[in-house]
């Protein structure tokens, strides 16, 4: 399948395989009225997926903390967040739950129930704790993703808002790689884009419909990280289990290594895939020209929306999988422009990684903050595009 109409195909999936309503176009106009045209383009990136700034050491209260709540109650009831492992090593857990802030917001059409088997739509968060070091904020090293179900009115709802949010941001989204929100970076977290992020954010998200929780946690600082995820039944968290694992419900990664020299390992790794050839400075010198291949296939499906999703993807894997293959371009060339798994996109997105932190490969995080260093993984941007791009029809 070409790439033009494979994207064709995934937008059709994210808004017909979720039973989608009509787009509410930006312009304001009526989302029943057939054939809509964009005269500014549409959505962009920033438009579906939203870094927050961190706020100043004073100010950490402008970003929503667990306790935030609207009619749906709290974002994280405290009883859920005590049945989490701890996730930041030798610190009282207790102590954590207040300094958790949502760093980051995400839009998304169609997460995936079963592996080939519809979809729901969500709004999900990012939530670091947040300290204060040499008199600037920066974030503890671990983060609770929280996945809140959409009902049709819900999602409508939200569409409305980006609509609105769009209307704030006056076309200085347009163009732009996703990374700290460049509208509540200039406008501040008071400033009415945050405020009408927020005020959606408590409208729709609570725990009536918080039905997933998915951690990481710091083992040993720098060195070995846990990720796992859980579903909210009846009131509790219950483990699931990771993809590609079996009946495994934590995932570590390890890495002794820097960025001159990786030294990683996935604990454990799925059986047959050569991903983890790619965290490995050694393994990346000596293993054979089809290993290596293979190894960068895994990562650039890893990657791409179309190709894997998280029905189907482990979670180290899914965090490493980034700055693995750019390591892997340092150190072994290649070029990906004419693969078949590489992830093109509408040319109007730059879909450039720009984040703060670079290659660090101590930084897991997929869309949120490494100290105060932002912090992507490429999937994030690609599949903020497939959501902009299918928003905008």
């Amino acid at each position: 399948m070409s790439p033009p109409m494979a994207r064709l195909v995934l937008l059709a999936a994210l808004l017909a395989g979720c039973g989608g309503l009509p787009p509410t176009p930006p312009d304001g106009g009526a989302p029943d009225s057939g054939v809509v045209t964009f005269t500014d383009g549409g959505f962009d990136l920033n438009d579906v997926s939203w870094l927050l700034p961190l706020p100043s050491p004073s100010q950490h209260g402008q970003l929503l903390g667990f306790t935030a709540a609207g009619s749906r109650g709290p974002l994280l009831p405290r009883s859920l967040y005590d049945s989490l492992p701890g996730l930041v090593e030798s610190q009282d857990a207790a102590l954590l739950f207040p300094k958790f802030r949502v760093v980051s917001v995400r839009i998304d059409p169609c997460f995936p129930k079963e592996p080939s088997s519809g979809c729901i739509k969500q709004l999900r968060l990012v939530a670091q704790p947040l300290i204060v070091e040499a008199l600037q904020t920066t974030t503890e090293d671990g983060s609770i993703h929280l996945f809140y179900d959409l009902s049709d009115a819900d999602f409508d709802s939200a569409r409305q808002t980006l609509t609105e949010l769009r209307h704030l941001a006056a076309g200085a989204t347009d163009g732009k790689p996703l990374d700290v929100h460049p509208v509540m970076r200039a406008e501040g977290l008071t400033g009415p884009y945050a405020t009408t992020l927020h005020a959606m954010i408590t409208r729709l998200c609570g725990a009536q419909n918080l039905t997933r929780v998915a951690f990481m946690r710091l083992i040993q600082t720098n060195v070995a990280w846990r990720f796992g995820a859980l579903n909210v039944e009846a009131g509790a968290l219950v483990a699931d289990p990771i993809p590609r694992l079996g009946t495994v419900t934590q995932q570590g990664v390890q890495e002794f290594g820097n960025t001159d020299f990786r030294s990683g390992e996935l604990q454990p790794a799925p059986g047959g895939d050569q991903l983890p050839v790619l965290l490995s400075e050694s393994e990346l010198r000596l293993t054979d020209t089809r290993t290596f291949e293979r190894a960068v296939t895994s990562a650039l499906q890893i990657e791409h929306p179309a190709r894997t999703n998280p029905k189907t993807i482990d979670c180290a894997s899914c965090h490493v999988a980034s700055r693995a293959l750019h390591n892997a371009r340092m150190e072994r060339p290649f070029d990906t422009s004419t693969h078949a798994d590489a992830y093109v996109g509408n040319p109007r997105f730059d879909l450039r990684r720009v984040d703060g932190v670079g290659d660090d490969p101590r930084a897991m995080r997929a869309f949120g903050y490494f100290g105060k260093l932002s912090a992507l993984s490429q999937r994030t941007i690609n599949e903020s595009a497939e959501v902009a791009e299918a928003l905008s029809r």
